[in-house]
């Protein structure tokens, strides 16, 4: 098993991170679906992309799960009491970068939890991947993640005429 392989996982003081694939057991997958419809709600989702929206049963979420685990690295970020607040994608290009994308359900904002998230996920990454940077999207209108990403230090990479906004960080 190579370091691109391994499955990651980390604890912050208020979170821990579980990377989860299609291997999830019944049971866990049954909770997760039940939960996704309620972190996935339209202030939630505002900003992302439309397969992202109208996620309102359970039916929906299995769709958009399943999705999720073919097209990315997908983390379920939880409280540390067990109970699944947000995930974190890392859709992965190659063996030197991931994109990077995160939310959380709207009961989470506002506490400091992204910027929690991601600076354990930056840790964890450098230690535990070959990536040598990663990037974040973020919709013009996402003002809030925009501006987190440039207290964590990602590099506005300018120049498009989207309406995404890239930045980029160097692990290394």
């Amino acid at each position: 098993m190579t370091l691109a392989d391994k499955k990651l996982a980390f604890t912050t003081a208020r979170l821990a991170v579980i990377e989860i694939d299609e291997m999830l057991a019944s049971s866990e997958r049954t909770t997760l679906l039940a939960r996704i419809p309620h972190i996935l709600t339209e202030p939630v989702v505002e900003h992302l992309p439309p397969y992202f929206h109208g996620i309102d049963s359970v039916e929906l979420a299995d769709t958009w799960l399943t999705r999720m685990l073919a097209e990315s690295r997908f983390f379920q970020v939880k409280f540390t009491t067990d109970e699944t607040i947000g995930f974190l994608f890392a859709y992965v290009e190659d063996e030197t970068q991931a994109h990077i994308g995160y939310l959380f359900a709207k009961e989470a904002w506002g506490k400091g939890l992204a910027t929690e998230l991601l600076q354990g996920f930056i840790h964890e990454a450098s230690r535990s991947t070959p990536w040598v940077k990663l990037i974040g999207g973020v919709d013009h209108a996402n003002l809030a993640s925009a501006h987190l990403l440039k207290k964590l230090g990602f590099v506005d990479q300018g120049g498009s005429e989207s309406p995404v906004i890239f930045f980029e960080y160097k692990i290394r």
